[in-house]
């Protein structure tokens, strides 16, 4: 016969194993989730400059920025909590990232204002090509944690 004491020592060590299988399951993902998080911020940076450039940027285009945003660094903030005391390299340049991006949301809306054309597209570029190349470093990072193909 199995005692209530057994039992709650039972139920816990499933739910042990059951939490431990879905830390697993998260970095198995990790990599795909990450390098999805990369295009849509890169994606939406690069629309964000043209249409910034184009004239046809409003404030109420800002949410497209944003949200974005807000996805990747909940994302990041999971990742970290599951990550324990060392995070991996590639969730170190995946908050690099994401302060690039901060950045350049930041620059779209000031030029919005202020220029259109290539003066728009000039004052965006140098943000842009560190988001960009914030990616790459992402990228980078993933491969090296055989993470990404």
């Amino acid at each position: 016969m199995v005692g209530p004491g057994e039992r709650t020592v039972k139920a816990g060590a499933v739910l042990i194993v059951a939490g431990a299988l879905v830390a697993g399951c998260f970095w198995r993902e990790y990599g795909p989730l990450m390098a999805t998080h990369v295009d849509v911020l890169v994606g939406i940076a690069r629309k964000g400059v043209d249409l910034v450039a184009s004239g046809r940027f409003t404030a109420e285009s800002l949410p497209e920025l944003t949200y974005p945003l807000e996805r990747a660094q909940a994302f990041a903030a999971r990742a970290r909590d599951r990550a324990g005391g060392a995070p991996p390299p590639s969730l170190d340049a995946f908050d690099a990232l994401i302060v690039r991006y901060r950045t350049l949301v930041e620059a779209i809306d000031r030029e919005r204002r202020d220029a259109t054309g290539g003066d728009a597209r000039a004052a965006l570029a140098a943000p842009l090509a560190a988001v960009e190349d914030g990616a790459e470093r992402v990228r980078g990072a993933l491969r090296e944690e055989h993470r990404l193909r």
